[in-house]
């Protein structure tokens, strides 16, 4: 195994993002394929250094600052912060019929806006917030209505409390089963073939090692889009789906587990899906409508193959699909050519890369530095929170392997205050999962022993 690691300075379809539109999509069925796109030259960043000058000539024991906490000191905040509220309106309908294609700028459709786990006019509540019709006995988590899924420790294995709580936000247009174990019917029928035998994943090994680890089931069984070569045909979600369900799954987790933090991983749509949760409960705390800052609790952010700067599937998706299929794809921007899109503003915040630089923002890892949120010092409850993202490398040529993001659109910023790492080409999912290893370079990210290791690593530390 051989994993590169870049710091940004130097170098479920999402998730599955978005299959519906597979066909229009180049996409490589093996390792190392990949269609065209403009390199992913590397940004610069503001300077960081390792200790902090001296406030005061002579003064006694002056402590040294992170690269991180330097790298953030010119950061925006109050007047010249952006706002961080929610760039997607509310839905006042949480229902769509199943059958009608809906036109565009319909108000009463709800995807591309955030519904409610509470009945809206009609006295409906989120469709996908259910536990019924369920194969797994759902999670026990008080006051969470909504689906997930428990993964027990082996015999011989109890949970280390002095460890996280792992919480998994799983991509788009899929299940927990994203995280589990897979083995392909017919795994020679393929070149190269598939695992022979199944590889313990994520759902396996973080039990093993004594985490309590929790799956979100973002139910995509249950979407209310029509299907159809003009719908939905794939059932993807989009934030507005996701994220209320992710947010209250992590609320309640942690109201629950009082004397314990929680590290979360996203894969794919699940990237952005956990930051835009963080977010919204970070505005809660702001707003005085919970008592908790969110980032005071959390220990690890581990985002695997992220859309943060842009997706594949944009051009081909937004504008064209009213469904979620094309909302979702709005939510993200075209990953080759970037350019910041509405849905990003708030979680993005505003560029701190130069002119004609790949854009970063200075609102993508908060509490970093223990200090630093959207805009506000001061944030963080003391709590230095630990970003790492994991992705396939780029060709040198700048060829993007990732079948929807890039080293680029998959990292966070500023360098020094994200662990970027880069997996090699031939570190992709050996297992067949998803349509025969479709999209095998993405799951890579989350399903390949190179990202087992990264992702375990960076729990530990």
């Amino acid at each position: 195994m051989d994993v590169r690691r870049t710091r940004l300075a130097s170098s479920s379809a999402l998730g599955r993002v978005l299959l519906a539109a597979a066909a229009l999509l180049p996409l490589s069925a093996c390792p190392g394929g990949g269609g065209g796109g403009s390199p992913d030259a590397a940004p610069s960043a503001p300077d960081a250094a390792s200790t902090a000058p001296d406030a005061t000539p002579g003064a006694p024991d002056a402590t040294p600052l992170s690269a991180c906490a330097m790298a953030m000191q010119n950061a925006p905040t109050g007047a010249s912060a952006p706002s961080f509220q929610d760039a997607l309106p509310t839905a006042t309908v949480n229902t769509w019929d199943s059958a009608t294609i809906p036109t565009a700028g319909d108000a009463n459709y709800p995807g591309g806006k955030y519904r409610t786990l509470e009945a809206d006019g009609n006295g409906d509540i989120h469709p996908g917030c259910s536990t019924a019709g369920l194969s797994y006995t759902p999670a026990t988590i008080t006051d969470y209505p909504c689906a997930a899924k428990e993964y027990p420790f082996p015999n011989g294995v109890s949970e280390d409390t002095g460890k996280p709580i792992v919480l998994l936000i799983h991509g788009n247009s899929d299940s927990p089963a994203e995280w589990e174990a897979f083995l392909h019917p017919d795994p020679t029928s393929v070149t190269p073939p598939f695992d022979t035998e199944a590889r313990d994943q994520l759902a396996e090994l973080l039990p093993a090692a004594g985490y309590r680890t929790i799956a979100v089931d973002l139910r995509i069984d249950l979407v209310d889009d029509p299907g159809g070569t003009t719908g939905n045909v794939s059932k993807n979600i989009d934030h507005g789906w996701a994220t209320p369900i992710a947010q209250r799954f992590i609320k309640q987790v942690i109201i629950a587990n009082p004397n314990r933090k929680i590290s979360l991983i996203g894969f794919s749509l699940g990237s952005t899906i956990v930051r835009d949760a963080l977010r919204r409960l970070f505005v809660q705390f702001q707003d005085g409508d919970w008592d908790i800052n969110v980032f005071s609790r959390v220990q690890d952010v581990i985002l695997a193959s992220g859309g943060h700067h842009g997706v594949s599937s944009y051009n081909s998706l937004c504008g064209t699909f009213t469904t979620m299929n094309g909302t979702a794809a709005c939510e993200f921007g075209q990953r080759n050519t970037y350019t910041q899109v509405a849905f990003h503003e708030p979680l993005n915040g505003p560029a701190l890369t130069g002119a004609g630089e790949p854009f970063g923002g200075w609102y993508e890892t908060p509490c970093a530095d223990g200090d630093y949120a959207f805009g506000v010092r001061d944030a963080c409850g003391d709590n230095e929170v630990e970003y790492t993202t994991v992705t396939m490398m780029d060709l040198n040529d700048g060829q993007q392997q990732d079948e929807f993001v890039s080293e680029h659109a998959s990292r966070l910023y500023p360098d020094a205050c994200a662990d970027n790492v880069l997996n090699t080409l031939n570190d992709f999912d050996t297992s067949g999962y998803f349509f025969n290893g479709l999209l095998r370079n993405h799951f890579g990210g989350v399903r390949s022993n190179a990202s087992h290791t990264v992702i375990m690593n960076a729990l530990a530390d």
